[in-house]
């Protein structure tokens, strides 16, 4: 892979096998594009590992890139997709000529790449000529003067309403110029960043839920997305507040992975409840609520008027209590999505589903379990659907 400072001395004209390899050319683009999109052709997609798959070579930071930078030059796009990608700074024209095509665009997902400073300066001269709604930064790692500049563009931008940060070398330091953006922007209502880092110490949760309460008492968040930020029970105190709130606008909130436990799952239920809010969707997979957690969830879940989807795969909730939640689904329930897998199950789970589903007070669509008869055992038995 090149460095971002420097040009890429890699020979394109050397593949990987000994046949011919392909021109890449504007017009080789324009008949990929055909593949997988759909016209008026508005979506592009371009994946370095597929390039290199088709063109039986490596690619090159430069002119390969020059030839991708045309193009969006030339068509009237709506959204760019570009995964593991390298940009350089080695070009200035190259790399000025990328941002103008990204001006006209409402949807830009930049995943797996490395991207310069001048790049994330460049967006900040021009934010209020772009018109992005939705910027996807998953997997690209940003530096501290990275970060600035993106907090720059929060502020700067008129028109961004989603930003994703996931896996970007994000510490529990640099976060806070994120949240002041997210903080002063005008519009910005869907927020994620998974996967945060300590930096040099342990991450300080505490630190985090606090920055990100400020954020929420603006009422502007309508997505939030907290995976693997070994958040635990506590942090969930702010959340559950906010939600409790008349005036929360939460619809999606995504805290899969972390460790709240089962007392982070009653703060948020009570939350919920309290507030007869707008939350819609609640992810809380992989947090070892256990059996308790379950309990939490079978008792508050019929309150949760506006839930549609509940996701509580790999919690650890004992069979019991999964029946419980399971019966639930007899009263005033609203749910259209209900993840069970990874947890325990027994005899009577298998009959509980059995019911539901026979009875079509769920479909099977809405469950990732189901049931089976076993022969050997003379019973049914839950198994996966997927």
């Amino acid at each position: 892979m090149c460095e971002i400072v420097l040009p890429c001395i890699y020979q394109p004209k050397e593949s990987f096998d000994e046949r011919k390899t392909p021109l890449f050319t504007v017009l080789l683009l324009r008949c990929w594009q055909r593949e997988y999109d759909q016209r008026p052709y508005r979506h592009f997609r371009f994946k370095r590992l597929e390039f290199e798959d088709r063109m039986r070579r490596k690619y090159h930071c430069i002119r390969d890139f020059r030839v991708i930078a045309n193009y969006l030059l030339s068509r009237r796009l709506r959204s760019v997709t570009i995964t593991g990608v390298v940009v350089s700074n080695w070009d200035a024209n190259l790399l000025k000529d990328f941002a103008r095509s990204l001006f006209p665009l409402t949807s830009i997902h930049l995943k797996l790449m490395r991207l310069p400073s001048e790049f994330f300066a460049m967006l900040c001269l021009n934010a209020k000529k772009m018109d992005v709604m939705e910027l996807c930064l998953d997997g690209t790692p940003l530096s501290d003067e990275d970060v600035r500049l993106l907090r720059e563009f929060l502020l700067l931008s008129k028109t961004l309403r989603s930003l994703s940060v996931s896996c970007c070398s994000l510490t529990q330091y640099n976060f806070a110029l994120i949240a002041d953006g997210l903080h002063k922007s005008e519009r910005v209502a869907s927020f994620s960043a998974n996967r945060l880092l300590g930096g040099h110490l342990s991450l300080d949760t505490e630190k985090i839920m606090c920055i990100m309460g400020s954020v929420l008492a603006q009422n502007r968040l309508q997505s939030l997305c907290l995976e693997l930020c070994e958040l635990t029970a506590q942090d969930m105190i702010p959340i559950g507040e906010h939600l409790a709130t008349s005036k929360s606008k939460l619809q999606h909130l995504n805290l899969a992975s972390n460790k709240i436990g089962p007392d982070g799952v009653f703060f948020l239920l009570r939350g919920i409840t309290d507030g007869g809010g707008f939350l819609e969707v609640l992810d809380i997979s992989s947090n070892s609520i256990g059996t308790h957690g379950g309990e939490w969830v079978a008792k508050y879940l019929t309150s949760c008027l506006m839930l549609k989807e509940l996701y509580l795969t790999n919690n650890d909730i004992g069979a019991a209590a999964v029946n419980r939640i399971l019966t639930t689904r007899r009263k005033r329930c609203h749910l259209e999505r209900l993840t069970l897998y990874g947890n325990q199950f027994d005899a009577a789970t298998a009959r509980i589903v059995r019911r539901l589903l026979d009875a079509k007070v769920m479909l099977q669509t809405e469950l990732d379990i189901s049931y089976n008869y076993d022969v050997d055992l003379e019973e049914y038995r839950v198994i996966p659907w997927r």
